[in-house]
């Protein structure tokens, strides 16, 4: 959505940023659940045929796949069945992807609505995107992958998160 009708706070640190993804990834997980009917199903159109598995290969499994891939790579490199070279080229390959996914959508954003009036902070944003790829996506997906596990015992029980007073600027 190029215009957002609804805000969230951003949590002011680590614990209240994983209780927030593992909120998010046990919302995910009960919605997907609650309408499973839609799964490929062409009567839903494409929600039904691209949206819902979209959701469900990527969003729901994507942490799965991501904390397997975590530990397999390092045990791959003891066990001496690592192609290192590959793995360096495709880990290259990955990273530069989700920067050029993260860098488009911030050049796109600002080319369309001009909302940073100085270069300066589509410079700092390119430098967030850039970051982000080291450290604070893993830290997430270890996070969501948490509330995969968690989701029976916690899908009916959102918890609280500390908060504080939150303005938007125009």
């Amino acid at each position: 959505m190029p215009d957002p009708v609804c805000w969230t706070q951003a949590p002011e640190n680590l614990r209240d940023l994983k209780s927030q993804r593992r909120r998010w990834q046990i919302g995910l997980m009960d919605s997907l659940f609650r309408h499973k009917e839609m799964f490929f199903n062409p009567k839903y159109g494409v929600i039904g045929l691209y949206a819902y598995p979209y959701f469900f290969f990527f969003e729901m499994l994507g942490p799965i796949i991501e904390v397997v891939g975590y530990i397999l790579i390092p045990l791959s490199y003891i066990f001496g069945i690592l192609n290192v070279r590959y793995f360096i080229l495709f880990f290259a390959a990955a990273v530069l992807y989700g920067i050029l996914l993260s860098i488009g959508a911030i050049l796109l954003e600002e080319y369309t609505f001009n909302r940073y009036p100085y270069l300066s902070q589509v410079l700092k944003l390119t430098l967030y995107a850039i970051l982000e790829n080291f450290g604070y996506r893993q830290l997430t997906s270890l996070y969501r992958f948490e509330g995969i596990f968690k989701f029976r015992r916690l899908k009916h029980s959102w918890g609280k998160i500390k908060r504080t007073s939150f303005t938007k600027s125009a």
